[in-house]
C-alpha cells in the first residue's frame, strides 16, 4: 500500500554523519545521493510488515531517501514508527575508523541515551563493513527509539562505492508492541543489502 504524503516527523534528521565525513575526506570524490531508480533491485523489492505502508517520495526528498515506510498514523503527518533507506554513491573508500566513529553520529547529535553500537555479520567482501547503532532521543517533545544501520562498500570503479543507511524511528510508547516489526524490517533490509553487495550492485 502506498500513501501520498511523506512523514514530516523524520525528514529533518540527517541521513548519516558518515556522509559528512565522506565529503570531507580528500581521498573520496563524487559523493552523491542515488535516486530510487538507481538503487539495486534487491533493495527496491524489500518487503514491509503487515500494517505498514510505503509513502510516495517527492522528486528531491531532503534528506535524500529511496524509501520511507510508516506505521500507525497519529494525524498531522506523524506516525508511531517510520523506516527509511538512503543510498549514496562515491569514488574511493573510507578507513574503517571513520565508519565506526560515525556509526552513532546522528544519535550523538540528538543527545541520545543508552546508545549501543555493534558490527553486523558480513560476507567476506573486500572494503565492506556494516554497523548498527541504537539509542533513545527526544524529537519534537516526544521520546523516540532510533536504530540506524550503516553499510559501506568500497570499489575501485569510479563512482562504484556505496553507502547504504537504514534508519528506524519508533515512538517509545509503542516500542514493545512493534519489536517484531522492527526485527522483521532489520532482517529484511540486512539481507537485501547483503544480496546487493554480493551481486555486485555496490562495491567490489
Amino acid at each position: 500500500m502506498t500513501a501520498s504524503s511523506p512523514s514530516q516527523r523524520w525528514q529533518p534528521l540527517p541521513a548519516s554523519s558518515l556522509l559528512e565525513a565522506l565529503a570531507e575526506d580528500e581521498d573520496i570524490e563524487d559523493v552523491v545521493a542515488l535516486s530510487a531508480a538507481e538503487i539495486p533491485e534487491s533493495v527496491r523489492q524489500l518487503s514491509i510488515p503487515t500494517g505498514w505502508q510505503l509513502l510516495e517520495l517527492p522528486d528531491n526528498p531532503e534528506p535524500p531517501l529511496v524509501r520511507i515506510a510508516v506505521q500507525g498514523s497519529l494525524g498531522d503527518g506523524e506516525w508511531e514508527a517510520a523506516d527509511t533507506i538512503s543510498v549514496f554513491g562515491y569514488t574511493g573508500w573510507p578507513v574503517f575508523y571513520d565508519v565506526f566513529h560515525n556509526a552513532d553520529g546522528v544519535l550523538r547529535d540528538l543527545n541520545a541515551t543508552h546508545v549501543a553500537v555493534k558490527a553486523l555479520p558480513m560476507p567476506a567482501i573486500q572494503r565492506a563493513a556494516a554497523l548498527r547503532a541504537s539509542g533513545s532521543a527526544t524529537i519534537r517533545g516526544r521520546r523516540v527509539w532510533i536504530q540506524q544501520s550503516t553499510y559501506v562498500a568500497g570499489s575501485e570503479r569510479p563512482h562504484g562505492s556505496r553507502l547504504f543507511v537504514h534508519s528506524l524511528f519508533v515512538d517509545a510508547a509503542c516500542r514493545a508492541r512493534l519489536n517484531g516489526d522492527v526485527a522483521q524490517l532489520s532482517e529484511a533490509v540486512h539481507h537485501g543489502l547483503i544480496a546487493a553487495l554480493v551481486g555486485g550492485d555496490g562495491g567490489s
